[in-house]
């Protein structure tokens, strides 16, 4: 008995950190979880250079297991964060969209870039807690050779 529970233990304790932490957040039900070739192509249509796409793929998994309907309510500060790149509420006016429009990928994406051109990647938590990993994220025909090129030549930091 006592070997099955140690093993449990070792079990679970392995799937805690095995596992991506994403944020729990609330989704409506009638929206999917969009793959991550999917969320890498709206990435692209929406102006993220073709290098960056696989680290803001990896953002969009932490921040809302691509689910483009997700919002986080649990913010400090009472604003919300939706979609697919927790887009928060601050932001609404200067992408000039409304929470209808976040759940969006594309729009939440192009949203998503402005900040990006804006504060670089430092923009989300997100990126400062896992960063290690979404810079060697990989996606099938997205090569991050360049990757260190392009980020310093938007002045962001690695």
């Amino acid at each position: 008995m006592k070997l099955i529970s140690a093993l449990m233990s070792i079990i679970l304790t392995f799937g805690a950190f095995g596992a991506p932490q994403v944020r729990k957040i609330k989704s409506k039900s009638n929206n999917r979880q969009m793959t991550r070739e999917q969320v890498a192509l709206t990435l692209e249509k929406a102006g993220f250079p073709k290098e960056m796409v696989p680290v803001v793929t990896c953002l969009a998994e932490f921040e809302s297991n691509f689910i483009p309907t997700a919002i986080n309510s649990h913010n400090t500060n009472n604003t919300k964060d939706h979609g697919l790149l927790q887009i928060n509420d601050i932001w609404m006016e200067d992408c000039r969209l409304n929470e209808t429009d976040l759940a969006n990928p594309l729009k939440n994406a192009r949203c998503a870039y402005k900040i990006y051109q804006k504060q670089g990647l430092t923009a989300w938590v997100t990126y400062k807690k896992f960063k290690r990993t979404c810079l060697a994220y990989q996606i099938p025909n997205y090569n991050t050779k360049n990757l260190a090129e392009i980020i310093i030549k938007n002045n962001q930091l690695m």
